[in-house]
């Protein structure tokens, strides 16, 4: 490795206990009662006080408390993996005497020390980071935390080198992408951008097509609708691009004794004897999160008709009992819409009901867009790879 700084910081991790400030069980403790209580009463405060035991934990690690209050105050949920990603900051700084630390959201930048300052803005003068973490006594080594999805997860500056980091649960997402449509029989479709900006994904894309369609996906001979047929040289291709589109030096997570571990790029083909990386749970769903204006007409106007719908000059009316309910994400189980089938919907405010039937205009009519995830879980624990990484600890 010709990263100083990074062997410096694999040295720190294995050749040290380094457990987290919270456990992997405590970070899941934390985000249940917030889902459970954030809504319950007025003030941060009073939150708070609801069950101290679990107060005590949020406050092990400084950005946890800061990211729980945040949320609170604008009364939103937590962000997926948030939690973990402050627990793995926290502990990181604690093992290089990185006691100050900084919310920028609630701060003011320009008292940072000068060295910091730069990295913290981009050329445009916005924003990066969530949270900086330095020594008052050695301004040479700092963390600086970031927020944006599309980026890895924080620099750790040591003797003012960089270590990129990617934080991760234990059972994490390694990468994931929306497509943007299929065609009336169900194959996948890729545009130029796509092709361009997602290449590593084309192999995955193309053994689907070959192998399957969306609309297959859902019939009642298929035994599961998400596909995850994909061969191991093909994902883990994938995992590389991973780490060298993103510029990650090493991913940082923790084993299932909830001590630090890290890992590079070598670590996705493993050894003769074992390996390090599984990517079970990889796959495409036919309906993922997002969703878009109808780009398959013949399969809504289809898709009405065989619920026993009617469609005149571009207006649907279908029987009440043949539409279920939407639940929106992230909503605590609102209703948010009505299905004409798990690829379409009509947003709740867009539909009408007259007696018992629901009218609705087919170019208010939402599909989903199909979703290509490929999953990362480290399967080996922190002795295994403390012998893995024997060469340069030593």
């Amino acid at each position: 490795m010709n990263n100083e700084a990074l062997v410096e910081f694999l040295r720190m991790v294995y050749l040290k206990d380094n457990k987290t400030v919270l456990t992997d069980e405590e970070v899941k403790q934390i985000e249940k009662f917030y889902k459970d209580n954030y809504k319950k009463v007025a003030t941060f405060a009073e939150f708070l006080k609801i069950n101290p035991p679990i107060t005590k934990k949020i406050k092990k690690a400084k950005g946890v408390y800061a990211e729980i209050e945040r949320q609170f105050n604008s009364q939103s949920a937590l962000q997926p993996g948030t939690i973990i990603e402050c627990v793995l900051a926290q502990t990181i700084a604690n093992m290089y005497n990185l006691t100050c630390f900084v919310d920028s959201f609630h701060s003011y930048i320009r008292e940072l020390p000068a060295n910091v300052l730069p990295y913290l803005r981009a050329e445009e003068n916005t924003l990066l980071c969530r949270y900086i973490y330095y020594d008052p006594n050695n301004y040479k080594n700092f963390l600086i935390q970031y927020g944006n999805p599309t980026l890895y997860d924080a620099d750790l500056f040591l003797n003012n080198q960089i270590v990129k980091l990617e934080f991760k649960d234990r059972l994490a997402r390694a990468g994931e992408r929306d497509i943007k449509q299929y065609d009336e029989k169900g194959k996948l479709l890729m545009d130029n951008a796509f092709l361009s900006e997602n290449s590593e994904y084309i192999p995955l894309i193309n053994q689907f097509n070959e192998k399957t369609d969306i609309f297959s996906r859902y019939r009642p001979e298929c035994l599961k609708v998400n596909y995850n047929e994909f061969d191991e040289k093909t994902k883990k291709a994938i995992l590389r691009s991973y780490f060298t589109n993103l510029g990650i030096d090493t991913i940082v997570t923790l084993d299932k004794d909830n001590k630090l571990i890290a890992i590079t790029i070598n670590c996705v083909d493993g050894t003769e004897n074992f390996a390090i990386i599984s990517t079970d749970g990889s796959e495409i769903r036919p309906a993922g999160k997002n969703s878009g204006k109808v780009f398959t007409p013949i399969f809504l106007h289809n898709s009405i008709i065989n619920i026993g719908g009617e469609i005149i000059n571009n207006k649907a009316s279908v029987p009440v009992k043949s539409m279920q309910n939407r639940i929106g994400r992230g909503t605590d189980g609102d209703i948010t819409g009505k299905k004409i089938n798990n690829l379409l919907f009509v947003p709740l405010e867009k539909i009408k009901q007259e007696n018992d039937k629901y009218l609705f205009n087919l170019d208010d009519v939402k599909q989903l867009k199909p979703t290509v995830a490929i999953h990362l879980k480290i399967i080996v624990d922190k002795s295994e790879l403390k012998e893995y990484y024997s060469a340069i600890l030593n």
